[in-house]
């Protein structure tokens, strides 16, 4: 059960630490045992601000971030999503009929299992169905146990590709829904 004290927004920069807060600590916890131990001790606030940065100042077109945050105004989760392909794989798994790309999101360890992802995932929609877009795709790092989060919410597996982090290759894989609203309609 979602906590009370967690609200939902759209991002602006003032949001920027604690983007860069939750991004930098959920690494750290969910690829843990997964990407090197070298890679994930490296990762800093300071290295991630000035992406974090240029995404909320001058967005791609098309691009949203909305964020949770608790009543104390501590952001504990946030989701990046596009009208735009992303991902240029797209076009090699056939898979143009997937407008919308949720590029990340993010929900620090102590607050996931409480419905502040699906939330945020239905917001993404929400944005999505406002600019006419039915249909979304998703990529999450196979060895990733999150990625069960989308098969609950229907997404359906689309196929899979190397991604090198840190030197080294990983195995991530695409989800799709051609139907956005059956989300909305499971919650």
């Amino acid at each position: 059960m979602m906590a009370r004290s967690i609200s939902f927004r759209k991002a602006n920069i003032s949001d920027l630490s604690g983007i860069v807060k939750v991004n930098v600590d959920t690494w750290k916890t969910t690829y843990q045992g997964i990407i090197s131990e070298e890679f994930l001790q490296n990762l800093s606030y300071e290295d991630k601000e000035a992406n974090w940065r240029q995404r909320l100042e001058k967005p791609t077109q098309g691009a949203i971030i909305y964020v949770a945050e608790k009543d104390s105004k501590e952001i504990v989760g946030f989701t990046l999503a596009t009208l735009e392909k992303c991902n240029p794989i797209i076009a090699l798994l056939q898979v143009e009929r997937y407008n919308g790309e949720l590029c990340a999101i993010y929900v620090l360890e102590e607050f996931q299992h409480k419905k502040v992802g699906t939330e945020l995932v239905q917001l993404v929609v929400n944005h999505f169905k406002l600019n006419n877009i039915h249909s979304m795709i998703t990529w999450v790092l196979k060895e990733n146990p999150s990625r069960r989060f989308y098969e609950k919410l229907g997404g359906k597996f689309l196929g899979e590709q190397s991604i090198e982090i840190g030197g080294i290759k990983y195995i991530e894989i695409a989800y799709g829904w051609e139907n956005t609203e059956a989300i909305l309609s499971k919650y």
